[in-house]
């Protein structure tokens, strides 16, 4: 009698505790916001913190308004009683051995958490209804800019907290390219490109030991090995979301990947490419749903490599990816040195007037461009913009790259040229994120594309004659 007792007093203590964590994080739902309380008031921000209940766990967001920044995952979110914790080290790309991104205290009441900060700086949250929202320009015609050229394309993409923009980009492109072809326009799914790009980049990784990059980022190599290899799939048929009303989001996703290719890095004996390939897979599907071997489509049945045929029509060998840096020869290809360039794809290197010849001449003839470049400086409210206009020299370019002040950050699609009232040159570009008010159509400075552009892709055709004999005369192909 005693033990059964004691076994029913302990039941209801763990009731007891279970229905109040459920209570208290029931009432951590919702927004929150705080300004980081700090001795320079110049580097005090605001943070908004979004809180949902989601299959009795807690998923988080962070907004912060002052840097037009939005939807930043949280790692993980809980709370012990009335003290609440969350933890953004990888999304934010700090180490492990930094502290959480906040810790708190939820005070009597329920509207207000009193806590930390990144480990030392005060900061308290107090409820909130106040909605963050990001601009996204919808139009590519701006006032005071006149369009030189503006290239047929299909409706803007948003990867919302992911970041997967490579693949939004390249597939933006590839849509473009199939209507430059004479195909009727079709908006396709960014994620059938995504997962097998995370496959091969994870047994890479094994393979090497974990010293290969494995993460979200990427390059427009990957997404054309995919196109090549599977085809390509409709929007509407496979959106790579298990709810059609949920947004795009991978932070669980990325979390599970890492740990499962660090698992399998440390593993010796039973180990076999089929394993981990088909583990990964699982993951994957968790959160972008099973790929369809066939789905009809205007009436006809269709596999992914059968659409991509009949309703794209490009040929992945006709695309080069072109930079310029003098640290290796001219006129030849090398594998440029960033660390999505996983698989030591190679770029065709040119001197950079020949690099802008390229660009120019390309969108003119109706070849749109792919963008993979630098937006830490001069990104803001629909432009990107140098902050003091100067003449872009290689050299100039090259030390950009070299100290490291142009980094391989974020993937674009260039559709167009617009021109302002004194006859600037502007790049107008299709962005499929929207951090700093620059969601949607955004306008580049020809100079800002000179210094800040890693490298561009292209279709081949789009190169002049006169660049290309010079390519040829270096004994380089294609």
């Amino acid at each position: 009698m005693k033990i059964k007792i004691s076994i029913t007093i302990t039941l209801l203590c763990i009731g007891m505790i279970i229905n109040g964590q459920n209570k208290k994080e029931t009432s951590l739902e919702g927004s929150w916001m705080g300004k980081t309380n700090t001795k320079d008031l110049s580097m005090s921000e605001l943070v908004l913190f979004r809180f949902e209940l989601k299959k009795k766990a807690i998923k988080g967001y962070m907004d912060f308004p002052d840097k037009r920044l939005k939807d930043i995952s949280l790692d993980k979110v809980w709370s012990v009683k009335d003290s609440v914790f969350a933890d953004a080290r990888k999304s934010l790309g700090w180490p492990e051995t930094a502290p959480l991104i906040f810790k708190g205290v939820m005070m009597p009441g329920d509207s207000v958490i009193d806590g930390v900060w990144g480990g030392s700086t005060p900061l308290q949250l107090s409820r909130t209804n106040y909605v963050f929202k990001l601009k996204t320009n919808t139009n590519p015609q701006v006032a005071g800019y006149k369009i030189i050229k503006l290239i047929e394309t299909t409706p803007l993409k948003d990867q919302q907290a992911t970041g997967d923009c490579w693949s939004f980009a390249t597939t933006s492109f590839i849509e473009t390219e199939a209507i430059r072809l004479g195909k009727k326009p079709v908006v396709l799914t960014p994620m059938f490109f995504v997962r097998p790009t995370y496959i091969n980049k994870a047994e890479n990784y094994i393979r090497r030991n974990g010293s290969s990059f494995f993460g979200e980022g990427d390059l427009t190599f990957s997404v054309l090995k995919a196109y090549r290899e599977f085809g390509a799939i409709p929007e509407n048929v496979y959106s790579g979301k298990l709810d059609s009303d949920a947004k795009h989001d991978h932070a669980d996703m990325n979390n599970a990947l890492m740990e499962k290719v660090k698992f399998y890095k440390n593993s010796h004996g039973d180990l076999t490419p089929e394993i981990y390939r088909r583990d990964m897979d699982e993951i994957l599907t968790q959160t972008l749903g099973k790929i369809p071997d066939t789905f009809v489509y205007d009436g006809k049945q269709f596999t992914a490599k059968s659409f991509a045929k009949e309703r794209i029509g490009i040929n992945p060998d006709d695309y080069v990816e072109i930079t310029s840096f003098n640290h290796h020869p001219f006129y030849s290809k090398f594998a440029l040195e960033i660390e999505a360039n996983w698989n030591n794809n190679y770029y065709l290197n040119l001197p950079i007037d020949d690099f802008s010849t390229v660009i120019d001449d390309a969108l003119m003839h109706n070849y749109s461009v792919c963008w993979d470049g630098d937006i830490y400086e001069g990104f803001n409210d629909g432009f990107a913009v140098l902050g003091e206009t100067k003449i872009i020299t290689q050299q100039i370019r090259q030390a950009a790259f070299d100290n490291r002040t142009t980094e391989d950050i974020h993937n674009m699609h260039i559709i167009g040229i617009a021109e302002n009232e004194k006859g600037n040159r502007f790049y107008i570009v299709k962005n499929s994120g929207d951090a700093k008010d620059c969601g949607g159509y955004l306008y580049m400075s020809k100079e800002y594309l000179l210094l800040k552009t890693i490298s561009v892709m292209i279709n081949k055709n789009a190169v002049p004659k006169e660049i290309m004999k010079k390519v040829k005369k270096n004994s380089q192909t294609f």
